[in-house]
Formats: C-alpha cells, sequence, structure tokens
C-alpha cells in the first residue's frame, strides 16, 4: 500500500473531489446540483455545531466562482421575445440583499409595493433584451418571504410573451392591486403598487423556494432526538381495516439493514408471529447531526377484531429490540369506545405531557387524531422526531390518525416528510395524492379526514360520494382550517364543505388553525338548530398554550375556552355522546352529551 501521495497528486485529488462534489460542472448545471455539492462539502469541512455557526462572511470564501454562476441565473428563468424591463421586488426586511443582484446589473429604484399584511418591497430593475432572463437565489439565510418579479416592455405598448420557464407550472397575472403574491398565500395581496409597474406581468411564486439554498445563521439545524440503531420512536397508524389490520412504525439509523415486527396475543403461550417491514431513508441535508435515517413500516394483516396483541420491533442482525408493547383491534360489531382529539400540537412538549396524563387517566382510549399542525415546520426533520417521541406514549400503543395543516405543508412546499412517515387509507378522492385524504370506520363511527391544502372540489365530490353510501350512526370530519371561529372564516371550505355537511348530516366537525377552543351549537345552513339530529357542531381546539378568547362572543358559540392546551375526549356508546375538553392536570374546560 502507499503509505504517502505527492504534494501534486494531493492537489489532483482535491480538485477532483472538488469537481465531483460540485455536480460535475457542465454548462447546465441546476441550483439544487451546487447545492448538493456545496453542502457535502461543508459536512467533510466542518463540525456539526461550526455548521450551525456558519455566517455569510465564512460562506463567502467557500463558494467558487462557477457555483456564484449558477446560484446567480438558474434559480428562476424565462425566456422573452422583445426588449424588456424586469423588477426584482425585494422585501426590505432581508437583512442581506442577494448578492448577484447588483453584481449582475440590476438598480435600486425609489418604487416601493407592499401588500395587505404592510410588508414593504424595495423594486430593483435591469433592462434585458430578447432571449433568456435569469434570476438568482433568494439568498443564503433562511428568510421568507420569497422576492417577487413583474416583467414589462423597454417601448411603452408592446407586448411581451414569455416562455421557457423554470420552475414549470409558471403562472400570471397582470400586475395590480389585488395581484395574489404567493401561491400558497392566496390572501396575501399587493397593494399600493406603483402606476410605472401596473398592467406589467406579475409572475407568482411559493414562499417556500426562499429556503433552497439557506445555509448561513442557524440554516443548519440539530435533532434533539437523532436516530440510532435502537428502533425509536414506534407509533402505530391504520392503513386498512382497524378491525383485521395494523400498521407498526419505527425509525432508527441508516446503519440498520432490516426491520422485523414480531406479534402475538397477549398473555397468550403462543409463538410470536414475524412480519417483514419495508424501509424508506429519508434525508434532511440541513440537519447536521442526523442527516439519514431509515423509516420502517410493518403492516400486519389478518388478526382477530376486538382483540389485544402484544408486539415488539427491531433488527435482527443487529439484535436491536423496542419494548414489548401492545395494540387493540377495532370490534367487528358495535360497541362502545373513546377517542381523542387534538390539534395545533406543532411539537411542543406540553402536548407531549397533556396527551400523556390524558392517556394515563383514559388507557382504554382507542385512537387519537390530530386535526392538523402536527408540527411547526413541516420540511424539517427535527420536528417529527420531538412530534413522535412526545406522542410515543399513546402512540407505541393506540393509533394516530392525522390530518394535515399549514405548517405540515408549509410555504407551499407540500407535505413530503408527513406523507413519509404516516402510513395510512389509500381511499381518498381521485386526483389527490393518496394518504391526503381519507376515510375509516371505527364501530359506528366513520371519520371523514380532509386535507385543507388540497383541492376542495375533489374533495366535496369524493365527500358526497362517501357519505351517500356510509351506514355509520355517527359521522365525524376532521380538518384544519374552522368553518366557524371567532377570528376567521373560510368561505370557501363552508361553501365546498358545508353544504355536503348539512345536506347528508355530518354530526361532528374537528378542526384548529385558530388556537383557541371553540364550540358551536347544532348548525344548519349557518343557522343554529334544536339538536344533533338536526345539525353539525363544530369544534375547533388547540393542545398547547394558548392566548385567551376576548368578547364579544359570537352568536353560534356555546362554549369557548382560551388558554390552552385541551385533549379532547370523545365518548360513543350506541346513540350516545359524551365530550370534554380537559387540560393536563384534568380540569374539564367544556363538555356536553348528546343523543339521537
Amino acid at each position: 500500500m502507499i503509505k504517502k501521495l505527492s504534494s501534486l497528486f494531493h492537489f489532483v485529488l482535491f480538485a477532483v473531489i472538488l469537481f465531483l462534489s460540485s455536480g460535475g460542472w457542465t454548462a447546465e448545471a441546476t441550483v439544487d446540483e451546487v447545492m448538493n455539492g456545496l453542502v457535502n462539502r461543508l459536512y467533510a469541512t466542518f463540525s456539526p455545531d461550526d455548521l450551525c455557526a456558519l455566517d455569510n462572511a465564512r460562506l463567502e470564501t467557500i463558494i467558487t466562482p462557477k457555483e456564484r454562476e449558477v446560484l446567480a441565473t438558474k434559480h428562476w428563468y424565462f425566456d422573452v421575445d422583445v426588449p424588456v424591463v424586469v423588477s426584482v421586488l425585494r422585501n426590505v426586511d432581508q437583512k442581506t440583499i442577494p448578492f448577484w443582484l447588483a453584481e449582475s446589473g440590476f438598480k435600486k429604484t425609489d418604487l416601493v409595493v407592499k401588500n395587505v399584511e404592510n410588508w414593504t418591497y424595495e423594486v430593483w430593475q435591469k433592462s434585458f433584451p430578447p432571449g433568456q432572463v435569469g434570476l438568482g437565489i433568494n439568498g443564503f439565510e433562511n428568510f421568507r418571504p420569497h422576492y417577487l418579479v413583474c416583467v414589462g416592455p423597454q417601448t411603452p405598448g408592446a407586448k411581451v410573451t414569455l416562455s421557457g420557464f423554470y420552475p414549470e407550472g409558471q403562472t400570471v397575472e397582470e400586475m395590480k392591486d389585488g395581484a395574489m403574491t404567493y401561491l400558497d398565500w392566496t390572501e396575501l395581496v399587493l397593494k399600493d403598487v406603483p402606476e410605472s409597474l401596473k398592467g406589467q406581468q406579475f409572475l407568482h411564486t411559493i414562499r417556500g423556494r426562499a429556503r433552497e439554498t439557506a445555509l448561513v445563521e442557524g440554516s443548519f439545524r440539530k435533532t434533539p432526538f437523532p436516530s440510532s440503531e435502537k428502533p425509536e420512536p414506534v407509533f402505530l397508524t391504520w392503513s386498512e381495516d382497524p378491525r383485521t389490520t395494523q400498521t407498526i412504525q419505527w425509525r432508527t439509523s441508516t446503519s440498520v439493514p432490516d426491520g422485523v415486527a414480531q406479534y402475538r396475543k397477549k398473555r397468550s403461550n403462543d409463538k410470536f408471529e414475524r412480519i417483514n417491514a419495508t424501509a424508506l431513508v429519508m434525508e434532511d441535508r440541513m440537519l447536521a447531526n442526523d442527516r439519514r435515517c431509515k423509516w420502517f413500516t410493518a403492516q400486519v394483516q389478518g388478526l382477530n377484531s376486538g382483540t389485544t396483541y402484544e408486539y415488539q420491533v427491531g433488527s435482527p442482525s443487529k439484535h436491536q429490540w423496542s419494548e414489548v408493547s401492545e395494540f387493540t383491534t377495532a370490534p367487528s360489531k358495535s360497541k362502545g369506545f373513546r377517542f381523542f382529539y387534538c390539534s395545533d400540537t406543532h411539537s411542543h412538549k406540553d402536548w407531549g405531557d397533556l396527551l400523556a396524563a390524558t392517556f394515563e387517566r383514559y388507557p382504554k382510549t382507542a385512537f387519537c387524531t390530530v386535526s392538523g399542525d402536527l408540527v411547526g415546520t413541516g420540511m424539517e426533520r427535527e420536528d417529527w422526531d420531538m412530534f413522535l417521541t412526545y406522542g410515543e406514549p399513546m402512540f407505541r400503543m393506540r393509533p394516530i390518525m392525522p390530518a394535515i395543516g399549514n405548517h405540515d405543508a408549509q410555504l407551499g412546499l407540500g407535505p413530503g416528510m408527513y406523507l413519509d412517515i404516516f402510513n395510512l387509507p389509500e381511499n381518498g378522492p381521485k386526483g389527490i395524492r393518496p394518504e391526503r385524504a381519507y376515510t375509516f370506520h371505527y364501530s359506528n363511527a366513520q371519520f371523514f379526514i380532509l386535507d385543507v391544502m388540497s383541492d376542495t372540489q375533489l374533495q366535496k365530490t369524493w365527500l358526497r360520494e362517501e357519505l351517500a353510501k356510509s351506514d355509520a350512526t355517527w359521522k365525524f370530519a376532521v380538518f384544519h382550517f374552522p368553518i366557524y371561529s371567532q377570528e376567521l372564516e373560510y368561505e370557501e371550505l363552508k361553501k365546498e364543505w358545508g353544504d355536503v355537511f348539512d345536506e347528508y348530516h355530518m354530526d361532528f366537525v374537528l378542526t384548529g388553525h385558530v388556537h383557541n377552543h371553540l364550540r358551536t351549537y347544532s348548525m344548519h345552513a349557518g343557522k343554529r338548530v334544536g339538536s344533533i339530529s338536526e345539525g353539525t357542531v363544530y369544534i375547533t381546539s388547540v393542545s398547547i398554550p394558548s392566548d385567551a378568547l376576548h368578547e364579544p362572543k359570537p352568536d353560534f358559540v356555546e362554549a369557548w375556552a382560551g388558554g390552552g392546551g385541551f385533549c379532547n375526549i370523545f365518548e360513543v356508546d350506541g346513540k350516545h355522546v359524551s365530550f370534554q375538553a380537559m387540560t393536563a392536570d384534568g380540569a374539564v374546560k367544556d363538555e356536553f352529551k348528546v343523543k339521537k
């Protein structure tokens, strides 16, 4: 073996590594390729602590001229057929101006644009000839929102045709007061648009694109619960019939090559049956102390209904096993049961303590549903590590059946990690990715889990079809945005879904988002009615500490409570339902009983 290399060979080897880590450096190199190469180089150079403390000054010494060129031109581009003036609207709260703006010839003007949240955007402009217009990254900070773009002709009155967009699927509208800023926040419209910009072509984007190149000021993160060879956290869901199946999931480090679940009826002398698990490697390239981990899923089938099983998961080759836990299948016939409903848990330990305390009081609870915003930032894995670790005392014994909130699919980036982590029923609407919306039965109740971040019309059609054939005594809808609340009312949801709830008599609608607890009277067509048999009870709640509510109380509200957090307990028994909103110390802040 050669033990010493010449200095020349060292230099060549370093150059080759730099070349390969930079994506091979072709003329068609993408921003993503540059970022992958750059991040790989940073990991090879710095410790996790140094990565988390990286700043712009240090980063400037690391990025190569070729990398800067790609980052300055390939983030957002399109073709123009006539000479144009391109305006970049940059949020003034962003501390560091993107390096490429001045370097590529953009000039700051005196123009200012605002939106209805009173965010201020300064306007930078540059003239371009016919051909491709290439724009750069939002910056290296973890700053949002993203800059905005509008395009107008250099010659007044000339028509501009835009084409060849990257990213594909670009939408464009007229630049004017009331124009939509971000596709993931459609209510955030422009105001105070200068006359010189009105009538130009305004290009939409999503706020989440701002974080595609974040590297400094805490952009690298750490998880407080890094993966290891030990299976943890372990949690349950249902992806098929709760009476005869159980889905078991867990996380390990990527060094674990295999995973199995073994199970048998509780308190039996039966031999454990084993089932192999499937595995998914998840990467969060900005998670400095645990960039990659592995998620395992075992689907147990052919179980007896209404039966408790004990189980254990682990790796035979690594000899690493979880503690023995249990699950209980749903009953085959109508039987009384209890479930928990939480909302806006946001990965908080306070919620974990609340859930654990409530589960200790009611250990025979069948499952827990969460009406969205399980985590604070859905594309940051440490939030999921915290959520599942804090929820594990219950979730390793009772399934979690969640709905997607805006934080779980944050900033237009989609709920990718949510969908990778949770194995859920694939029986939802056509045209929407499976597991985003779904339904399941438990005893004499049916649950409809809806996704406020997906097409509401497609879900309306599916919901009507499912309700039309449902024979459940009790029907529950679970989703994130509230139709009734003190502050916000989502009129589109009220129109799209509320009419269906009225037509087919949804009994309860469980929501969140506004961080308070509120329960309506039985409502039908926007009006109070006499009983649960005539209308729907809408409940919005929160499971972390929240602000107190302020008067006046809306006319449709029967009960409300601020302060939080609340774990909501439903007892379903034949034609009777009872409800309690409980805090961690066991105090009941809202309760009712109804009968059909």
